[in-house]
């Protein structure tokens, strides 16, 4: 009697624990961000303050904002007030030109100073027919910063940059900077594979491990910079998502939509695309 009887206290605590599972599991909400510069996109064609567009974007759902190490503390201070998570802060740090030690102090001390814990790097644009010497000193600067970086917790990250001229445009192109530096990890941005003719979830496979952070960016074709609001394009949202779901990932998806007009309502079809994409996934 007393065995029958912890086999099914047993097997009630187990069917407990899947129900609770299961619940945490399909009530999971996809983390999603905005570019601050969008929001500057919203004041400035909405013709109202960065602060109201802030207001406008976080009642959309919006938790996280991008944000780059140049921006004012008066602005950083008002999206903390608004609730916004700090998913992603980004630096101009060209070191085709060289060391460029200045630029790599201001963008520590801001991730210090604001606890930013991820920092998106873009490494500069290469010269035409730049030499392979030339890559392999832009690989080497990034590697010292990544290890800098790394000893103050910080996470540093480059993405597929949509311009043939840059050190990590392609595949090709960030295997070789990820061989030169193995801490260094992997802004995925859905949309720019497509400029260099590679297949989005082919390339979302092949970098899975090195993927700590995502810009989803949709498009009309191969090529064109023109966006689209997410899940309207060419771009396969579901699939990436729900692979990006099964694989475990939990990080950030960051709206992206640089030049789109209007923003706001670019901003909020997105966010309501990518909600909906993520419950089928479940």
């Amino acid at each position: 009697m007393k065995t029958t009887i912890r086999r099914l206290t047993r097997r009630l605590l187990t069917l407990v624990a899947l129900l609770w599972l299961t619940s945490q599991h399909t009530s999971a909400q996809p983390r999603i961000s905005i570019f601050f510069d969008h929001v500057g996109d919203i004041a400035r064609q909405e013709k109202i303050s960065i602060k109201e567009a802030a207001q406008r974007v976080r009642q959309l759902g919006y938790e996280g904002i991008d944000v780059r190490v140049n921006m004012s503390e008066q602005q950083l201070n008002m999206l903390d007030s608004l609730g916004f998570q700090h998913a992603c802060a980004i630096a101009d740090i060209n070191f085709v030109r060289g060391e460029q030690s200045e630029a790599v102090r201001r963008a520590l001390d801001f991730m210090h100073k604001y606890n930013y814990t991820r920092l998106l790097i873009i490494p500069g644009l290469l010269p035409e027919n730049a030499s392979p010497k030339l890559m392999e000193d832009v690989c080497a600067r990034v590697t010292a910063f990544v290890k800098e970086a790394n000893k103050e917790g910080i996470d540093v990250l480059v993405e597929d940059y949509d311009n043939p001229r840059s050190p990590c445009f392609n595949t090709s192109t960030l295997d070789h900077m990820f061989a030169a530096s193995p801490q260094l990890n992997h802004v995925f941005d859905t949309g720019n594979y497509l400029f260099c003719g590679e297949e989005v979830m082919t390339t979302l496979r092949h970098f899975r491990e090195r993927i700590h952070h995502v810009h989803l960016k949709d498009r009309k074709a191969m090529r064109d910079y023109a966006s689209l609001p997410i899940g309207t394009g060419i771009v396969p949202l579901k699939e990436v998502m729900c692979e990006l779901l099964r694989s475990g990932y939990d990080g950030w998806f960051t709206v992206e939509h640089f030049g789109a007009s209007p923003m706001l309502e670019y901003a909020t079809k997105s966010i309501a695309n990518v909600k909906a994409v993520w419950d089928e996934c479940q």
